[in-house]
């Protein structure tokens, strides 16, 4: 039969032997569990960080995101003001130009006045302009005169020595070429009547001082001319 004392001893010996190496391992065994009981906790500080820290950055975006837009809305509103300033600025210059415009012009001067006299200092500009031109062309043709006066008496003086190079009735001269179609002209006026006529001048001028300084010798002398009608006489 079975023995149940045995089997009683047994089992306690197996106990006391099973305590006996929990003791042994005790050491062991507590290690293990602080270091596990360690990262458990680790663990679950680490996942209440991580959702403090999650919670953390979502308040932050939405508060950056509140301060943004306010200062977005200061900018724009910021803005709008200086726009309403500028053009409220500008209307106002435009009416205050107008209405100095208008004070001006009925008060301090007379728009049609100065028009009239506007209008009568651009006649008065015109009328002397007109007798500035016609100074200028008169000068200018006194001018023009006077140096083909000039010229003519250089030429006059030039042909008063030329009367050998005028034509004769069996010769002609060298201004008046027999079988040229036109004769050189001087002053509109063909050069061998020019020179004809310089030397006729040339001769009653000279004839006239002769007769004036033959006078004046025979008074000095004593003799007395008598006038070309007591001659006649």
């Amino acid at each position: 039969m079975f023995n149940k004392k045995k089997l009683l001893q047994n089992i306690v010996e197996l106990y006391y032997e099973q305590v006996d190496q929990m003791e042994r391992n005790y050491d062991i065994d507590n290690r293990q569990i602080t270091k596990l009981q360690s990262y458990y906790r680790m663990y679950v500080l680490h996942k209440s960080y991580k959702k403090n820290q999650n919670a953390t950055i979502t308040i932050q975006k939405y508060c950056r995101a509140y301060l943004a837009r306010q200062l977005v809305k200061q900018q724009l509103s910021e803005c709008k003001n200086r726009r309403n300033i500028i053009y409220l600025s500008h209307q106002a210059q435009t009416i205050q130009r107008y209405f100095r415009g208008y004070i001006y012009r009925k008060y301090v001067h007379d728009f049609y006045l100065r028009k009239k006299q506007l209008e009568l200092m651009n006649i008065k500009n015109k009328n002397f302009l007109q007798e500035l031109r016609q100074k200028g062309e008169q000068e200018r043709e006194e001018e023009k005169i006077r140096n083909e006066q000039a010229a003519k008496q250089e030429f006059m003086k030039l042909a008063t020595n030329l009367h050998h190079l005028t034509s004769t009735k069996s010769q002609p001269g060298i201004y008046k070429p027999p079988f040229a179609k036109e004769n050189p002209k001087a002053f509109d006026i063909e050069v061998e009547t020019q020179l004809k006529i310089a030397f006729q001048t040339n001769v009653q001028w000279k004839s006239q001082k002769r007769s004036g300084s033959a006078q004046r010798a025979l008074t000095s002398q004593g003799f007395r001319i008598r006038p070309q009608s007591q001659k006649l006489k």
